[in-house]
């Protein structure tokens, strides 16, 4: 018979995995969970049709059938029936992960096996990243392959190379990712796993591995992230000397890197090094908007306009992305929000942009007292999931969007696990 243990870990490992493995539209993933749910059927009609979820959870785990009623109510209103059942299937998938793991990791053994099936993974596509910077390795399906046809993906258009991978071969890493964003998020998620743990190796070569890919990914809201991160780390986890002299360091040569760089004639590094620049002109209105910080905005504005016409009710499942593709896109090709925390707000309206905040927040702040507290077996868990909960908020405008962006769900199931156990060791 094959252990529940290895299904649940497997599903975890194939929402990491993702596009990695797949043709067209069909991950592993998806398999997976068929097999999971399949097998979850079996053990519910074995237990007389129970399923009980550890007791600090419960207040927590409301969100996601909450989240998938509310959306399927709002196909009544949804502009488009095809999109939102898309939708549904996205978030009846990633709900479903999010709670397996809540389920499985109900004590800290099953929470370190996910653990570690997750790092391995999560450090292999690490090794490809860099390979896929430094070398011509390439992923079958990074849409800079020669072989990614074969795999049921459609050609996209892609920039002639810069001026760096002309003269030094360095090209955008994917990873198991189709693109260059999510792994970027995927990356920024896995990074204060290597900055709260104690092996000096891990966190010195992790956080310069995943600098350096964020870096060619040339996604400035996760660079931002990645920024935010360090200086959360410095401010609320880390107190010895060699470990923020270290971070202290490495953060002056990114900042000081980033001022020297703002010149540069490539457009990747140039675009990484006024990130800051374009920030604080953005926020202060004083911006020449151009390229992608214009159709971002312009996606906003139609977005917010949307959510007015609506009373505030929101548009529906899908429905931010079927009115774009209905009035054209913005620039004649952009129709996903580009922003997830907007999206969330047009789509499912006010008040449940509202819960979904407080939910968001409260799942953080008990990460965060659960960081305080020095010595606990959770301290690490709660450390770095406290960190990757911050970072997500600005990494998440990066994406086209993150409806369906796996490791966030992957990140929700671990956060509420661990929140759960330390209350329950609390009591």
């Amino acid at each position: 018979m094959i252990s529940f243990d290895y299904i649940f870990r497997g599903l975890a490992g194939s929402a990491i995995i993702g596009t990695g493995i797949s043709y067209g539209d069909l991950y592993l993933f998806h398999i997976m969970i068929a097999i999971f749910l399949f097998f979850l059927l079996i053990s519910f009609k074995q237990n007389s049709f129970k399923i009980k979820f550890e007791h600090n959870s419960i207040q927590y785990i409301y969100f996601f059938p909450l989240f998938f009623l509310w959306y399927s109510i709002s196909l009544i209103w949804s502009p488009d029936l095809s999109f939102g059942l898309k939708y549904l299937f996205y978030i009846f998938c990633g709900s479903i992960l999010s709670l397996s793991i809540i389920y499985f990791c109900s004590d800290y053994n099953n929470l370190y096996k996910m653990f570690r099936t997750i790092k391995a993974l999560i450090v292999l596509e690490i090794a490809i990243s860099i390979l896929e910077i430094f070398t011509q390795f390439r992923m079958p399906i990074s849409p800079y392959s020669n072989y990614f046809t074969f795999f049921g993906k459609e050609s996209i258009e892609i920039n002639s190379p810069d001026l760096l991978s002309q003269i030094s071969s360095f090209n955008p890493p994917t990873g198991f990712h189709w693109n260059t964003n999510n792994l970027a998020i995927t990356m920024i998620l896995a990074l204060p796993f290597f900055l709260c743990t104690n092996n000096t190796f891990s966190k010195i070569a992790g956080t310069l591995c995943i600098t350096i890919i964020t870096i060619f990914t040339s996604s400035r809201a996760v660079f931002l992230a990645l920024v935010l991160i360090f200086l959360f780390y410095l401010i609320s986890i880390k107190k010895r000397i060699p470990t923020l002299s270290f971070i202290s360091v490495f953060l002056v040569i990114i900042l000081f890197g980033a001022s020297m760089l703002t010149e540069s004639d490539n457009p990747r590094l140039n675009e990484i090094a006024n990130s800051f620049e374009a920030l604080r002109l953005y926020i202060v209105g004083d911006i020449d908007l151009t390229g992608s910080l214009e159709w971002r905005r312009n996606l906003i504005i139609d977005g917010v306009s949307s959510l007015k016409e609506s009373y505030g009710i929101g548009v529906g499942a899908g429905g931010s992305t079927a009115l774009q593709e209905s009035s054209g896109g913005v620039a004649g090709r952009f129709t996903s929000m580009h922003n997830f925390w907007i999206e969330v707000l047009v789509e499912g309206g006010i008040i449940f942009g509202i819960l979904s905040s407080i939910w968001y927040l409260k799942i953080l702040y008990g990460l965060y007292l659960l960081s305080r507290q020095r010595r606990s077996e959770l301290e690490y868990f709660s450390q770095a999931l406290y960190l990757s909960m911050l970072g997500f908020i600005p990494a998440a405008i990066a994406a086209s969007s993150t409806i369906y962006f796996l490791p966030m769900y992957i990140l929700f199931g671990l956060s509420v696990s661990v929140v759960s156990l330390g209350k329950r060791s609390l009591n």
